[in-house]
């Protein structure tokens, strides 16, 4: 509206409405919600996830958008994924959401202490580069183990196909160490570590033969292999 009226002062809301049809026809404006909207035309044009935090206050980018996105997780998702922070006076507005303009969020509530309050949390638990609040990947894990082991979330463990050598162990570890996190940790990495992850796969048991004599591939060994393959065309188109 404001963008209307400095060209034209004397603008009613209803010339206002008929811009933003106009854009939003003309593919220059995406809508998400009522009164959220993406400039497809700016450089870079705006991203889906840039939304997330005018739609629920204090939004942050994690989970398994941002663990897709690096590698860590075999599938990505379609939807964008974010937590909320739940402060001790109001209870945030979570669970997945649809909006008006067809795009799929999710959120997750969090204690305050997993989300950044100084500038040098900012530093050290959000990607830099970003327009909008991104976790790093090594947040965004200890961020899914934290509401897997909360009785009031619905989230699942972490999949064990993961790939933790695109993460910085140091800092997962100094995170953890903060959060309370680090027993749970340790017993996921050595889950992993046992079942095999896509990177290193766990010894395959002896393969099982036909009356002919011909090896029958085992359904898991050949998931893994296809997962495995997936990963690193994914890591050959991105170099």
């Amino acid at each position: 509206a404001s963008l209307v009226r400095k060209i034209r002062p004397s603008a009613t809301p209803l010339t206002v409405r008929n811009v933003i049809e106009g854009l939003v026809q003309a593919r220059a404006l995406t809508k998400v919600s009522r009164g959220v909207y993406l400039n497809r035309r700016c450089r870079p044009a705006a991203e889906l996830n840039e939304a997330a935090q005018h739609i629920r206050q204090g939004a942050v980018i994690s989970l398994e958008t941002v663990l897709g996105e690096c590698g860590f997780l075999n599938n990505p998702p379609v939807i964008v994924t974010a937590v909320v922070p739940q402060l001790r006076n109001y209870v945030p507005n979570v669970g997945q959401l649809k909006t008006s303009g067809g795009q799929v969020f999710r959120f997750n509530a969090l204690p305050e202490r997993f989300f950044p309050s100084t500038s040098e949390d900012r530093t050290l638990m959000l990607q830099s580069g970003r327009f909008c609040p991104v976790a790093k990947p090594e947040v965004a894990v200890l961020h899914w183990l934290r509401l897997a082991l909360s009785p009031r979330s619905r989230m699942l463990r972490l999949p064990q196909d993961v790939d933790f050598s695109v993460l910085d162990i140091e800092l997962l570890r100094q995170l953890a160490w903060r959060w309370d996190l680090a027993r749970p940790l340790d017993e996921l990495m050595k889950n992993v570590e046992v079942t095999g992850d896509i990177q290193e796969p766990s010894p395959p048991p002896s393969p099982k033969t036909h009356s002919d004599g011909a090896e029958m591939k085992s359904p898991n060994r050949k998931r893994s292999s296809e997962a495995k393959r997936r990963l690193l065309a994914r890591r050959a188109l991105s170099s």
